[in-house]
């Protein structure tokens, strides 16, 4: 881990504890960004955003997925939730961290939850805060979009097979590349190294990206999908996301 991260994670794990007890409101969020923020220049990331997001409340975010950086990325431009694995819960700290900022955890392969879990997603969608969901499933290494799993859209409020009703949700397709800092694509090497899939561990993934030098991540936000069946709902955000990567 290099030195620079060594000194910018106390901070962030401070900022955290104190995030976790403040009351709900604007300066809450002020420090989540903060610290978002914090933790992205002590691995010298730096976040450049493309177009504009539709307002959060109600509205779902679908995008792919390539490292745990995805989340701190995301979190520093949206106020919203994510769609976790359930197993994260259990995480120590971290667990307790994401569950606070509102993540919404599932266990995608138990079907018989669905309906439990899409009501819990509704619920979100109607309150103040978005949702990110990472229909791929798994992280990959983001020179390709791995297919997007029409099962995990069964989730949407008002997305089913047969049509969806008036005042469905809102889905805009999100791609997130990792760039060199002047906007070159990243050498393989470096793009395996940013990249957190297979059997990676979080900490030496971590190391190993400390030590790559600074990095851009670019987020674009694509024109919005119509909330239609599920098949085609995952049709079309992936083939948006997918066009955005091969460019």
């Amino acid at each position: 881990m290099s030195g620079r991260v060594l000194l910018v994670l106390p901070l962030f794990l401070a900022m955290a504890g104190l995030w976790l007890v403040m009351p709900r409101g604007r300066a809450r969020r002020g420090l989540a960004k903060l610290a978002w923020r914090v933790l992205l220049r002590g691995f010298r990331v730096r976040v450049v955003v493309h177009g504009a997001p539709l307002p959060e409340a109600g509205t779902l975010y679908v995008s792919n997925h390539i490292t745990w950086v995805d989340i701190p990325v995301l979190g520093l431009v949206l106020d919203a939730a994510f769609v976790a694995k359930g197993e994260i819960a259990g995480w120590p700290v971290i667990g307790k961290l994401t569950a606070a900022y509102g993540c919404l955890f599932v266990e995608r392969e138990r079907r018989g939850k669905a309906a439990d879990q899409a009501a819990a997603l509704a619920s979100h969608l109607e309150a103040e805060r978005g949702i990110v969901l990472f229909p791929e499933g798994t992280t990959g290494l983001g020179t390709t979009v791995l297919p997007f799993r029409s099962s995990l859209f069964a989730m949407v409020p008002r997305s089913v097979d047969g049509g969806v009703a008036d005042g469905s949700a809102q889905v805009q397709p999100v791609t997130i590349r990792y760039r060199r800092p002047d906007g070159a694509p990243l050498s393989p090497e470096v793009q395996r190294k940013v990249a957190w899939i297979d059997d990676d561990e979080l900490l030496p993934n971590a190391a190993g990206l400390s030590r790559i030098g600074p990095i851009m991540a670019e987020v674009w936000f694509e024109t919005p999908v119509a909330a239609t069946d599920r098949k085609a709902l995952a049709r079309a955000c992936e083939a948006l996301v997918a066009a955005r990567v091969a460019a």
